[in-house]
């Protein structure tokens, strides 16, 4: 006969279904948590890629993007472009760009350059970036409308506003940009082939120069980068280019197999300072010219000799010159 505690007690195999569902529960539970949570974003549409648009050295590209805007690059520039649903972005590498925007108040372009952030609702605006001595510095100006310039991720209230013929400039790391009044066609000229400059440090003009020149041109002097260039270069070949510099500035170039070096005019020109020069000899007449205006030794002052008079005796006067005698009145 069976104790009665034995009769009670269930089988083995009868407990473990029950304790794998009670386990399943709370996983199906928080997997319809992570779906109600995740679910609308795994449905959603991946954001929209990048559209990189380059150009060689020397080439000037146009691009009407999908907005309507005109996307125009200069020689050797990158520039990357995507459309969101609320803005319009556009990045800026080493490159010059001129954006022609399409007026949206409700979809802002705005232009990454360097630790900066540009907003734009419409108008025109050049930015050009590059890689200096100090840094990578940009430099931007507004031909039409107004641009907002503020450090990226921050509120824009921070930056500075440029309106129509204003040009903000900027180094990377530094805490505020600069301001100024300009002649914004000087900044768009290269469109017509052209560099215009006011003023521009040479630095910056070698700089331009090379997205058109095969063989890259360097200064030999950093102390050169300083020097102000005003003038209009014409994008007609590295010579005639040189040229022109050539006459503004005391400068002079040495062209290499690999590079063209800028060198400083030495102190007498272009001729060789270091072959001694000689002293002509006069000629015969202006010799004797010479010793027409010359008065001799001994001879009184404001006396005119001529070259066949012969020289006084030193220590003796001069005799004065014979008077005509008067003729016979027979």
């Amino acid at each position: 006969m069976r104790e009665p505690d034995q009769q009670q007690r269930p089988s083995g195999p009868a407990v473990a279904p029950a304790r794998k569902t009670r386990l399943w529960i709370p996983a199906v539970f928080a997997a319809l948590i992570v779906l109600g949570l995740w679910g609308p974003n795994l449905l959603r549409p991946p954001p929209p890629a990048w559209t990189v648009y380059a150009s060689t050295k020397g080439q000037i590209r146009r691009v009407i993007l999908s907005d309507k805007s005109v996307l125009r690059l200069n020689g050797a520039s990158t520039v990357r472009v995507v459309f969101e649903d609320n803005d319009r972005r556009a990045a800026v590498g080493q490159a010059e760009a001129a954006f022609l925007i399409a007026p949206s108040a409700r979809r802002p372009f705005l232009i990454a350059a360097g630790d900066r952030e540009v907003r734009m609702d419409g108008g025109e605006l050049n930015i050009l970036r590059q890689a200096t001595p100090g840094g990578a510095t940009t430099v931007l100006t507004v031909r039409r409308g107004q641009a907002r310039v503020y450090p990226f991720g921050q509120a824009e209230s921070t930056g500075v506003t440029a309106g129509r013929g204003q040009q903000v400039s900027w180094t990377d790391g530094q805490p505020q940009p600069t301001v100024r009044a300009v002649n914004a066609n000087n900044a768009l000229a290269w469109e017509t082939h052209q560099l215009a400059y006011d003023k521009a440090p040479l630095g910056e003009v070698v700089a331009d120069l090379n997205r058109y020149v095969v063989r890259p041109i360097r200064l030999a002097d950093p102390s050169l980068a300083g020097l102000p260039f005003t003038g209009l270069l014409t994008l007609e070949g590295e010579d005639g280019m040189l040229r022109k510099l050539e006459m503004v500035l005391p400068i002079q170039h040495q062209a290499l197999a690999a590079e063209i070096l800028l060198r400083r005019l030495p102190p007498c020109g272009f001729k060789n300072c270091d072959k001694p020069t000689r002293r002509r000899k006069p000629n015969a007449i202006v010799q004797s010219i010479l010793q027409l205006n010359t008065p001799r030794r001994g001879a009184p002052a404001g006396t005119r000799l001529l070259p066949t008079d012969p020289p006084p005796a030193a220590g003796k006067p001069r005799p004065p010159p014979s008077q005509p005698q008067p003729k016979d009145p027979q």
